[in-house]
């Protein structure tokens, strides 16, 4: 489970979950901005707006992340349930946006062991939590008053995503740091 990238660079990277709403504006914001956020997706949400996340992936530079198929809390579940979820995500994936995703985010940040066991049978080569979040506007901090080198920021695909993302944009600039791809401090 990786929550923050050791780096004494001044680089933030953000992530966007679900899916639920999709924003016009997404791929124009995320386009100019020149973020390359990780999608973690669930299918209950992508299907039947394949095109949508498709552009998205095509035009941003973003990278797709499993989240689950229906976004149920996967502590405690066996690990036939929880495998389910997690590969039937990124099979759907595979077959109907044309890429696998190797990141994963438990839906709510729960998690157990057998999730992570799960997930790694599932082909995952990481779970990625968050450090900070932005909602309605607002980046909230785990740690601190602002963002530091390394955090990992989540926000969602929800009818607030233009003001969420400007937020975001907004703070990284204000403390001094460049949005970068996760991907590239995975190894």
């Amino acid at each position: 489970m990786i929550r923050k990238i050791t780096t004494d660079k001044p680089y933030v990277f953000i992530t966007m979950d679900d899916g639920a709403v999709k924003d016009p504006s997404a791929l124009e914001e995320i386009k100019k901005s020149g973020g390359h956020p990780v999608l973690f997706l669930n299918q209950v949400y992508v299907k039947g707006h394949e095109k949508y996340f498709k552009d998205i992936l095509a035009q941003t530079g973003a990278v797709l992340g499993d989240h689950t198929v229906n976004h149920p809390n996967l502590k405690g579940k066996p690990l036939e349930f929880q495998k389910k979820e997690i590969c039937d995500d990124a099979d759907d994936f595979q077959r109907e946006l044309g890429v696998r995703p190797t990141l994963f985010r438990p839906p709510f940040g729960v998690y157990d062991q057998t999730t992570l066991q799960a997930a790694a049978e599932c082909g995952m080569r990481a779970a990625i939590h968050w450090t900070a979040s932005v909602n309605d506007g607002v980046v909230q901090f785990q740690v601190g008053n602002k963002l530091r080198p390394g955090d990992i920021v989540l926000m969602h695909f929800r009818k607030t995503f233009k003001e969420d993302y400007e937020a975001f944009l907004a703070r990284a600039k204000q403390d001094g740091l460049t949005p970068v791809p996760l991907t590239d401090f995975l190894g």
